[in-house]
């Protein structure tokens, strides 16, 4: 399995994020300019107001946000090459029917998504049946990850869980990789992730 992150990593979440926050919330901040992906602090929100932000964008946005270029292409061949590829999301789990809706628009029907705990109780509570917990994800059988969040990149490093690359973004310019035993990456496209997967995973061809 290829544990895949939905936002920042397979569609253009910050970029949406920004436009919503300028258009409802007046702040006239552009994708490029948020320094940390906690948009309380990136939009200098209030938490009464980043909670009803993040709802709002939660409850009408999601199947509007663009694909990063490549990305669906890639994951198409890898579910086709038998690599299993899994969305593993720290979206609230509301959001789980939107999720999979967007997939299926770019003809990914059917794929996997696990709701995971990357931001504590955040968006979920911790015994909501749909979360898993990140730990959890240890005892599954994933041979790469692909995350652009630092906290996400922090949990997969703290578990051993697999070779790992951070999706380059804005607000994880300044992140230093920690030093693990699994190797890691930074990468800048689903090109440059895709060789990289077949380089540390193989080619997905049966019995690999």
């Amino acid at each position: 399995m290829i544990y895949v992150d939905m936002d920042d990593v397979i569609c253009e979440s910050g970029v949406m994020l920004a436009r919503f926050a300028k258009l409802n919330y007046g702040r006239n901040i552009d994708v490029e300019e948020i320094f940390d992906y906690d948009l309380r602090k990136s939009f200098m929100f209030d938490e009464e107001t980043y909670r009803h932000y993040m709802k709002s964008f939660h409850e009408t946005e999601l199947l509007d946000i663009p694909e990063i270029p490549g990305a669906t292409d890639t994951i198409r061949k890898w579910r086709e090459d038998g690599l299993n590829p899994i969305v593993v999301t720290g979206r609230p789990v509301y959001t789980n029917e939107a999720t999979h809706q967007w997939l299926k628009n770019y003809g990914l029907e059917g794929m996997s998504v696990y709701h995971v705990d990357k931001y504590a109780t955040l968006f979920n509570e911790s015994d909501d049946p749909l979360i898993t917990p990140f730990p959890a994800l240890a005892e599954m059988n994933f041979k790469f990850a692909v995350d652009d969040a630092p906290n996400a990149i922090r949990m997969i490093s703290e578990i051993n869980l697999c070779p790992f690359a951070l999706f380059c973004r804005p607000w994880n310019r300044t992140y230093e990789l920690p030093q693990t035993p699994q190797p890691n990456y930074r990468i800048k496209s689903w090109v440059e992730l895709d060789n990289i997967v077949r380089k540390v995973v193989g080619s997905g061809k049966p019995g690999q």
